[in-house]
């Protein structure tokens, strides 16, 4: 008489069993149980500290914050020292937009106006449109709001 197999059902039941059971065992579950022990006890630390008023970082906490180069090239030509206030008045350049600029030392229509075709270039890639500053005519918009 021939023998009768195990479904492949039971035998991958039996597997996740013991494998579960491994799991318990190890000890890198030890070591993840005793890590959120110890984030806990820090986190009622710092809870405790902006109940106070005092917080202080600590130096698991602190951000790791990376210098960028410094370009070699001005950001754009300065024509007019003032702002133009809102950069915002054209269309295609939004609040996100708007910081971007201002970052890259752009803070008046008059700067965008005289862009030419390399610091438009130049701003396509910084800012990751390619072709959007042509496509929405910024330029174009900051000469006629120069114009008034």
């Amino acid at each position: 008489m021939p023998k009768k197999r195990k479904s492949s059902k039971s035998i991958e039941d039996k597997i996740q069993q013991k494998l579960k059971k491994q799991f318990v065992k190890s000890d890198s579950h030890k070591a993840l149980k005793a890590r959120v022990a110890a984030l806990e006890k820090e986190l009622k630390k710092l809870r405790k500290m902006v109940d106070e008023g005092k917080r202080k970082a600590s130096p698991a906490t602190k951000r790791r914050t990376v210098k960028k180069p410094a370009s070699k090239r001005a950001a754009a030509p300065r024509i007019k020292a003032e702002t133009d206030s809102n950069l915002q008045m054209i269309k295609g350049i939004g609040a996100v937009i708007e910081k971007k600029l201002h970052d890259y030392g752009v803070r008046s229509y008059t700067q965008i106006a005289a862009w030419g075709s390399k610091d438009i270039e130049e701003f396509s890639q910084r800012l990751n449109f390619k072709g959007r500053i042509e496509r929405e005519r910024w330029v174009e918009q900051a000469k006629a709001l120069v114009a008034g």
